[in-house]
């Protein structure tokens, strides 16, 4: 191709404008390079500026500061343990993980903090720390730094805008430096020379298509395909009704990356959460998985009246509990879950973090309310019914009642003596801090206390959701992309949901997702223009 083929020319141009993309941008212009971001949807940020920019960074400089220690061995124990728990092997070299999957997590803990504090002093960013906020299995003997590795945007305060602010702060950066981040623009294909180097993409803007050479390279950070139902039916391991990413994320960066010669891995890895149904059906850009679960005079069943997990298990892992299969019925029992609370339980009401719980004055479009049991049997049944299309068909048992009622017994007398002898509701250090978000009670088990013997009761149902997807190209431990045979593609780098996750099945901790791409964006961009 002749320089006359080209529009126009950058050293690194960046698809995608979530914490990825714009975190890349940002970096790399720093370097010197010029940059160009394009963005498919009309508005920038991404599943990003939809989140709370929690983000997972190992050894960070607060944690260092508080006078605790995150020893690198001790920390890659836990990440592999939690990613790959068949394969897992302490005293392996690299830990029983594939080689690139070690190689992966090593360099996120070697680089996430270094990464966190270059954009803090860019003046991009102030951070918060949540000191005593512990990991999600702060209770396994492998977790050396059970608390103080997650930070967040200082303005959020930790609540649930600190993605939009993420997503400011970033774009106004970009803004000062120079690079144009263009929306309505996809990249349609990538361009090679002879030796197979990616250098440049041709990217469709409105009804324009323009070819825009990339000097140093391509960076894709275009996040998963949770938007797209063929894709996820074709990939994953189960079945999702959708998911809280950007409705842009339909994966189509896959088949270009295909064409270069990209290596695929992890296809079959979802990030979930439950979803509060009628939520997505109603908003689905702007709904969130259910993060919390809050509440004390509160239980989830199945269609079986049956409880099957702790209400207050950590939102990747209660979304585990939707594919249970009962081999005897054919049947996954546990798809959808219902979610019961009575009137005492309304005062954890609250926006955010996808409550399920309405806040005082929302409108309660997808809570079924009746003043009894029998009632509230009637309105569940009834809403299963509307949803059909979303939950497989799925009705409740003839005998929900009668279990429903002997389930509440049990509850009831557990929660009186505050132990959950079924599931120990409460009796993990992040089953306590991911309660406190919205308060709870003062019983014996501030996480449990009993339904009351009167209406009015409260339900909603909850389906099996995804964050996003976490298979896509498989990459180095710079982030540049690889073929099967493991040599990297020249000039082309993946980061964040559209790459292949080398964390594998795991969900660490708060902020698990964010705190990795901030640091693949970091690795990637100082490896582009090195």
């Amino acid at each position: 191709m002749t320089e006359a083929s080209w529009d126009r020319t950058v050293d690194v141009l960046i698809a995608g404008s979530g914490i990825g993309g714009l975190g890349s941008a940002v970096i790399a212009a720093d370097a010197g390079a010029s940059v160009e971001v394009v963005e498919k949807a009309d508005k920038i940020g991404g599943t990003t500026a939809k989140s709370a920019a929690y983000m997972w960074v190992p050894n960070n400089k607060y944690l260092r500061a508080s006078g605790r220690t995150d020893p690198r061995d001790d920390a890659l124990r836990y990440m592999a343990k939690l990613g790959r728990p068949r394969l897992y092997d302490a005293d392996h070299e690299t830990l029983g993980l594939p080689e690139w999957e070690y190689r992966g997590i090593a360099a996120f803990y070697d680089h996430a903090s270094e990464a966190a504090e270059t954009y803090e002093n860019l003046g991009i960013l102030d951070f918060g720390h949540a000191a005593d906020f512990p990991d999600y299995y702060a209770h396994l003997p492998e977790d050396a730094a059970p608390s103080g590795r997650i930070i967040f945007p200082a303005e959020s305060e930790g609540g649930p805008r600190g993605g939009t602010i993420l997503i400011e702060r970033l774009a106004a950066q970009c803004e000062r430096v120079g690079v144009p981040v263009t929306t309505g623009a996809r990249i349609t294909s990538l361009i090679q020379d002879g030796a197979g180097a990616v250098i440049g993409a041709t990217v469709e803007v409105g009804n324009e298509t323009v070819r825009i050479r990339a000097r140093r390279g391509v960076i894709l950070a275009t996040g998963g395909f949770t938007q797209d139902p063929d894709r996820r039916l074709r990939y994953l391991d189960h079945s999702y009704v959708g998911g809280c990413a950007a409705r842009t994320n339909t994966g189509d960066i896959l088949d270009i990356a295909r064409e270069v010669g990209a290596d695929f891995a992890n296809m079959n890895i979802g990030m979930r959460a439950p979803m509060v149904l009628e939520r997505l059906l109603t908003d689905p850009v702007t709904v969130r998985g259910s993060f919390m679960i809050p509440g004390d005079s509160m239980l989830i069943v199945n269609r079986f009246g049956k409880r099957v997990i702790s209400e207050k298990t950590p939102y990747h892992d209660l979304a585990r509990a939707f594919f249970d299969w009962d081999s005897q019925l054919g049947t996954y029992p546990n798809n959808p879950l219902i979610m019961l609370w009575d009137e005492s339980s309304q005062r954890f009401g609250g926006d955010g973090f996808g409550n399920p719980i309405p806040a005082e004055g929302e409108d309660p479009y997808w809570v079924v309310t009746a003043d009894s049991l029998a009632d509230l049997e009637k309105g569940i049944g009834e809403r299963l019914e509307m949803l059909r299309g979303i939950t497989g068909q799925a009705e409740l048992d003839t005998q929900f009642g009668r279990t429903l009622a002997a389930t509440i017994e049990r509850y009831n007398t557990m929660a009186r003596v505050g132990v959950d002898d079924d599931f120990g509701r409460g009796s993990t250090p992040i089953e306590q801090a991911l309660s406190a978000f919205f308060g709870v009670g003062d019983g014996p088990n501030p996480m449990m206390a009993p339904l009351a013997a009167d209406g009015p009761y409260h339900a909603t149902i909850l389906g099996q959701a995804l964050i996003d997807t976490a298979g896509g190209p498989r990459v180095d431990h710079n982030n540049q992309v690889v073929r099967p045979d493991e040599r990297s593609i020249p000039g082309l780098y993946a980061v964040g949901n559209c790459a292949a996750t080398p964390s594998g099945e795991a969900y660490w901790a708060g902020g698990h997702t964010i705190g990795f791409i901030q640091c693949a964006a970091y690795v990637a961009a100082k490896h582009i223009t090195r």
